[in-house]
């Protein structure tokens, strides 16, 4: 049975995205000896996953465990999100559509979900329930 090398101790003492945290630790019971089919049963992960996070290791060292996506760049910046918060708060009638109109022909910017835009007049403490039909007898 090899010794564990001191950085992966020291990573997994550390708190980290659980994700991380699994591959450093299929790394050290693959080291210790652990058979894959034993560490995909532990850890619920596959055999490729553990060869991964082992290539990754001996590649980057404890760096090769960390995530790298970091998540998209929002569309509009801070203070953009703010002056549409505001635009929203000076208007006396609106509408989904017209916050997308705005949005758009200003800052040339078109989500690619209407709950992004939801989301604003959520932000704004502007309700945005769809009116309901009903059948009065």
């Amino acid at each position: 049975m090899a010794p564990i090398p001191e950085d992966i101790t020291a990573f997994l003492a550390e708190p980290h995205d659980s994700r991380e945290y699994r591959r450093a630790l299929a790394v050290k019971l693959a080291l210790l000896g652990y058979l894959y089919a034993a560490i995909s049963e532990m850890l619920d992960v596959t055999p490729g996953f553990i060869s991964q996070a082992k290539k990754a290791y001996a590649q980057y060292g404890v760096d090769g465990f960390t995530l790298k996506y970091q998540g998209m760049q929002p569309y509009l910046s801070p203070e953009e999100r703010q002056s549409v918060l505001d635009w929203l708060q000076d208007q006396q009638e609106w509408s989904v559509a017209l916050l997308q109109t705005h949005i758009e022909t200003t800052y040339g910017i078109v989500f690619q979900s209407q709950q992004s835009y939801y989301q604003l007049l959520d932000e704004a403490k502007i309700t945005y329930k769809k009116p309901s039909t009903r059948i009065l007898a």
